[in-house]
């Protein structure tokens, strides 16, 4: 068994506001909180898409109940069968990118998104069925989550032309992108920041693009600011750029 909190070293039992952490550190994802810190009340459901309603750093009760909990692989692994049919029994998602590849992400991510398609924040219609309160508890999404976040990615992913590597890799590491996703793709569990490397070149591409159109409801304004002036072709080579990077704990252990 793991347990959730165990990410949320962020969080020091002290002074420290969580309003003023959020605007200094949120990127992309919720913070794991403390059990002592209060739950803010849910956040409205945007008007539209990514509109304005959504008050980026509102926390929603579930999350913090879930992440109170201890997640546990096994019993992860038996409740992730109701996510198979998109996702595959592997986590590996589709090549195409239409589903994502979820090995090796980090249990904030799963548990960031989930509850807020749970509560309508993120729209995804076709993730909607299997994720509300009738398919899933918090229970099950906590060990949805680590299960998730211990599986190696072992099947290839779907990548670009590979023709526009060196204006990809430019983007990356002058774009703000290895300042929150890492330089191995590898995110930050602590503050949910998604892994992306090995990602699907159609689902970063894809995803992007929902961002630059306000499609993408929880979207961090950071984000949306730092590629906003993003061409397609941009786009198209920064998320082959990261669909080529490895399986990040390999090439951390590489680098050792």
């Amino acid at each position: 068994m793991k347990s959730i909190q165990a990410q949320a070293g962020f969080f020091k039992r002290s002074a420290m506001s969580l309003r003023a952490a959020l605007s200094a550190m949120y990127m992309l994802g919720l913070i794991i909180v403390a059990p002592h810190l209060d739950a803010a009340e849910p956040a409205a459901k945007p008007q539209v898409f990514g509109g304005k309603t959504y008050e980026w750093g509102k926390l929603l009760p579930e999350q913090i109940e879930v992440c109170k909990l201890t997640g546990n692989i096994e019993n992860g692994k038996e409740a992730f069968r109701g996510c198979r049919g998109c996702h595959k029994a592997d986590a590996a998602g589709l090549l195409d990118g239409t589903y994502p590849r979820l090995t090796g992400q980090h249990a904030s991510v799963v548990i960031k998104q989930v509850t807020e398609v749970r509560a309508g924040i993120r729209v995804n219609p076709k993730m909607e069925p299997f994720s509300n309160d009738h398919a899933v508890t918090p229970q099950e999404i906590a060990d949805i989550a680590v299960y998730v976040e211990s599986l190696q990615t072992t099947r290839e992913n779907g990548k670009g032309s590979g023709q526009a590597l060196a204006r990809g890799k430019a983007l990356y590491d002058g774009g703000n992108c290895a300042s929150c996703h890492g330089q191995f793709g590898e995110g930050k569990a602590s503050m949910a920041y998604p892994v992306i490397a090995a990602q699907h070149y159609g689902y970063l591409v894809r995803e992007m693009e929902y961002i630059q159109k306000g499609i993408r409801g929880n979207s961090h304004p950071k984000m949306v600011k730092a590629i906003e002036k993003y061409t397609r072709e941009d786009i198209e080579a920064v998320s082959d750029y990261i669909s080529r990077m490895p399986d990040y704990r390999l090439a951390a252990q590489t680098k050792k």
